[in-house]
């Protein structure tokens, strides 16, 4: 394989075959381990006629004939390194509005690389860098309506994350007495089950946000939830253990949601997204 210095479009998209083929043909292995969680991500196996896909990467300049070999252009292979090397990952599940979006991100300490599942086909990925760690964490924040609007003086709230999963299950038929009475079984924190009740009626964006660091052959993952409208933004923690119940729902600036990012991003493998 030849990497040539010749230039490349900002986004492209791929499809989940050829990037199992990219990554064959730069020599990684992540997707061969199923614990990875891009191979998870990726809703297709490798193809079976590898012809058909280098001529479809060809066509679309992510690849080059050379002679007797296969050239790259320099950016293309810069990004694809970030995709396939990194360490660091965040699989993003969020809807804002009616649109469902999902996202994969893989972090380096120079850059952000981001694969956006197309909402017409789930196979198809739109891949784009979005900068370096400072900046992806305000791309991020508002791709996800974070708002800078909420007030850092209400406290956090303990509530039932079975409950709470519940009601986000059946948010559009629920009224607000409805999800009031709901959360005030499991808190007596008046202020606050109404600001994040309002939040949940009229929410502009909600969703689910997965960290993973690799150690050696293995991931670690953890989680969090978040519900956002144009008032108020909440982080919500819960357990990772099937037989807890608990879940912290944290009222969250955008600031401050950016610099949890940041330190996250940054941070060597091994430490938690701490608030």
């Amino acid at each position: 394989m030849i990497v040539a210095n010749t230039s490349q479009e900002s986004a492209l998209t791929l499809d989940s075959k050829e990037l199992f083929y990219l990554a064959d043909l730069l020599g990684a292995d992540c997707l061969d381990c199923v614990e990875n969680p891009f191979r998870g991500y990726l809703q297709n196996e490798a193809a079976e006629n590898r012809d058909d896909v280098r001529e479809s990467l060809i066509a679309k300049g992510v690849i080059n004939r050379a002679v007797g070999d296969i050239a790259i252009p320099q950016e293309m292979f810069s990004r694809l390194a970030a995709l396939l090397f990194s360490d660091k990952a965040c699989w993003m599940k969020y809807k804002t509005g009616t649109q469902i979006n999902e996202e994969f991100l893989h972090i380096t300490n120079e850059r952000v690389v981001t694969l956006e599942r197309m909402p017409e086909d789930p196979t198809l990925h739109r891949m784009d860098e979005i900068g370096e760690v400072n900046k992806a964490c305000g791309v991020l924040a508002g791709k996800l309506k974070w708002n800078m609007h909420t007030p850092g003086e209400l406290p956090a709230l303990l509530l039932s994350r079975r409950q709470f999963e519940e009601i986000v299950k059946h948010l559009d038929e629920l009224e607000m007495d409805d999800i009031l009475a709901e959360l005030s079984k499991v808190s007596d924190d008046q202020e606050g089950i109404i600001a994040l009740a309002k939040c949940m009626k009229t929410s502009v964006s909600h969703g689910d946000l997965r960290f993973y660091a690799r150690h050696g052959e293995n991931w670690e993952r953890q989680s969090a939830k978040f519900i956002n409208n144009h008032h108020m933004n909440w982080l919500i923690r819960t357990s990772s253990r099937e037989d807890e119940d608990w879940l912290i729902a944290t009222p969250t600036p955008s600031e401050k949601f950016q610099e949890m990012l940041q330190h996250w991003f940054q941070q060597p493998s091994g430490q938690g997204l701490t608030e």
